[in-house]
């Protein structure tokens, strides 16, 4: 296919939020596809859940290789694959070191610990909204407030800085939704913040992950000071932005299909399993992190030629037949559940455990305490939010 006919990534999203259109028939035909991306680019999209465990583990695919000179851009102009500190664009032994340092704080019995204090939150956010105006919106009051405020109060950093942190989140992790231009400023004032951050916490340290990491750099000297900077701003950015969207896009699919909201408020013993399905079915994303290839790569029978572009598309293989019965179909009953949401490899979301538990506590304790709770406008009126790493409503109005 020639450069100039092919398919324009990324994809236009379905209707209803949905995944794009495309991915079903390429899952089937054509699971390893050549697309075009915004900066004129052109690289591989991979769709199928097998195609995609096979890219995302394959260490000749880099990420660290973006930064190369002439490399494929999935965007003009800077972005945060430019980034050399952060840690989704590292490979090799200063990834492990790095990720050796967090990984203590998110393990899954540290995540249990937090159960409670996020159920606690959780529960505060619904006082709110049941004091507040009706119909509430239960993006911006309720699902993108409770993990930033979970992220801060774990790394050390105050809550009510939350509407800042999602400004730069959002500028940071955008494709096509913001310049280049601020994309930058989003990463030099973000860095600015969190080296204030640092210095406070030199100052006066506390029982957080921020004056742990102090500690790690000024200590044993396992981290240098940009280091530092930069895994408090991915703690912060990572540590909320998909959690955010996860819990957004999940709720609106649940209130979409009331059937399977009052199950969950009926059959509470379903939360951990449903909340497998809902990232399953309904993910933080539709879009990939590139990677490129550092040596020739086969994946599915096509030959990936050194230098070229792969975006393992994590999102779209959780409705792959071939893993998953009826896969357009929400069951928070299903057993056959397979999705890639946190990812594979070594670059396997840390925080896996930590968004299990915000999730479980997010629906759970709505389903509690707000069992009528239902959309307050036509699912087909509800706006999405593109030319971001993540999917998310602009507004999510409810009733109850």
């Amino acid at each position: 296919m020639a450069d100039d006919t092919l398919p324009q990534y990324p994809f236009p999203l379905g209707p209803l939020g949905e995944p794009p259109e495309e991915y079903s028939e390429l899952r089937a035909k054509c699971p390893v596809t050549r697309v075009r991306l915004p900066s004129g680019d052109t690289a591989w999209m991979v769709t199928g859940y097998d195609e995609v465990v096979a890219a995302m583990s394959d260490r000749r695919l880099s990420r660290a290789a973006l930064r190369d000179p002439g490399a494929v851009r999935t965007v003009s102009g800077e972005d945060f694959s430019d980034n050399p500190y952060n840690l989704l664009n590292q490979e090799g032994p200063d990834h492990s070191r790095l990720r050796r340092l967090i990984s203590p704080a998110f393990t899954p019995r540290k995540a249990e610990l937090w159960r409670a204090r996020i159920v606690e939150i959780a529960d505060e956010l619904i006082d709110r909204l049941i004091e507040g105006p009706r119909p509430a919106d239960l993006h911006h009051d309720f699902a993108a407030v409770l993990p930033v405020w979970v992220i801060c109060e774990m790394v050390g950093a105050p809550v009510e800085d939350r509407e800042k942190l999602q400004t730069w989140t959002d500028r940071l992790v955008s494709i096509t939704a913001h310049t280049p231009e601020e994309r930058l400023s989003a990463r030099e004032e973000s860095a600015a913040y969190v080296a204030g951050l640092v210095a406070r916490h030199r100052e006066q340290p506390g029982d957080d992950l921020l004056s742990t990491l102090i500690s790690a750099r000024d200590d044993d000297d396992r981290l240098n000071e940009r280091e530092l900077v930069w895994l408090g701003i991915n703690l912060l950015v990572a540590g909320h932005d998909t959690t955010v969207s996860a819990i957004s896009r999940a709720l609106f699919q649940l209130l979409r299909h009331p059937e399977q909201w009052q199950r969950l408020v009926d059959e509470p013993e379903l939360l951990p399993g449903a909340t497998e399905e809902l990232l399953r079915y309904a993910p933080p994303s539709e879009i990939g992190f590139m990677r490129i290839a550092t040596e020739e790569v086969e994946l599915a029978g096509t030959k990936v030629a050194k230098g070229e572009g792969v975006i393992p598309v994590m999102h779209a293989a959780g409705r792959d037949v071939r893993h998953v019965s009826d896969p357009e179909t929400l069951d928070l009953a299903r057993t056959d559940v397979a999705h890639l949401a946190f990812g594979q490899g070594h670059h396997y979301c840390p925080g896996a455990g930590v968004a299990r538990v915000e999730l479980q506590a997010a629906f759970g304790t709505l389903a509690r305490r707000l069992p009528s709770l239902r959309l307050a406008v036509a699912p087909e009126q509800v706006e999405w939010l593109g030319g971001l790493l993540t999917l998310r409503p602009r507004a999510l109005p409810v009733e109850w």
